[in-house]
């Protein structure tokens, strides 16, 4: 799995945007998850996939909606034909302004993580219809921005976060949780882009955990307790996956690959390009 930030660029004075977006096999990778520092939901008009998000697998298909906070990283695969979404993603700043404690009661929905309240709401579900016809309106908005178009936009969405409230809240969690995601992932920040920048080198834990100002053991339990992944492993797959890249694009060889990609024993990249692929580097090749 790799873990990268988006930087969609949304303006200071109506921090929001909604998009259609077109999923297909070009341009999803399961084992690449993204997160993000503004909110996210998500409806899918066409087609269906996997979503993965906080460990848990969802399968998502027409009519059903997901939604995430800004530090849960999350990712998809495809499942057949392409996917067609309304993707509206907005800042906590567009819903509550200098996080007034009325305005902030909006926002629940992306804090809470109770067992009565997950990130799929399926279409099954009574309030997924009205929830559907609330972001279509808005992209409607969006895309004619007729005179006034910002307030009817803001008062869907937060039309829409009051029946996700009545719908899911649950009085038991707090803020404190969003807070904690949100430190552990800057803590992480620094550790991530030297990992990108130096995984086909010969890499230590001792380098990376010292990126990011933490004890080796402490940043490897740290690591693993924030992305549900090992360090080495996380830096295998992003080997493995340039590798494959590499296989597809050149016509350098395996062995050239093999070496360039971080990996000093060529039977070593041999058994983990067949664990995490499925096959072998020369069956990909071909």
């Amino acid at each position: 799995m790799r873990l990268v930030r988006d930087n969609i660029p949304l303006e200071k004075e109506f921090p929001f945007k909604i998009s259609q977006v077109v999923l297909d096999h070009g341009n999803s990778d399961p084992d690449v998850f993204h997160w993000h520092s503004y909110f996210e939901i998500t409806y899918v008009e066409k087609g269906s996939g996997n979503y993965f998000v906080n460990g848990q697998e969802y399968t998502m298909d027409e009519g059903d909606i997901i939604i995430f906070n800004n530090v849960e990283p999350h990712g998809w695969k495809l499942l057949g034909q392409d996917m067609h979404l309304l993707v509206m993603v907005f800042s906590p700043e567009f819903v509550a302004e200098k996080l007034s404690v009325f305005d902030s009661e909006y926002l629940k929905p992306f804090v809470e993580r109770g067992s009565n309240f997950k990130n799929r709401i399926g279409k099954e579900e009574p309030v997924s219809h009205e929830i559907c016809e609330s972001i279509r309106e808005i992209y409607e908005e969006w895309e004619v921005r007729k005179e006034g178009y910002p307030l009817m936009i803001k008062a869907n969405i937060l039309r829409i976060l009051t029946m996700l409230i009545r719908t899911y809240q649950d009085e038991s969690k707090s803020g404190e949780m969003l807070k904690e995601k949100k430190n552990a992932m800057k803590r992480l920040e620094q550790a991530f882009a030297y990992i990108d920048t130096h995984y086909c080198d010969k890499i230590t834990l001792d380098e990376v955990a010292a990126s990011a100002y933490m004890s080796s053991n402490y940043f490897s339990s740290y690591f693993r307790k924030v992305t549900n992944i090992s360090f080495s492993d996380y830096v295998t797959r992003l080997r493995i996956m340039h590798a494959r890249e590499l296989l597809r694009d050149t016509d350098k060889s395996v062995m050239e690959i093999a070496m360039g990609c971080g990996f000093n024993n060529i039977s070593n990249f041999y058994r983990l390009y067949k664990k995490h692929v499925g096959k072998s580097p020369r069956e990909d090749k071909k």
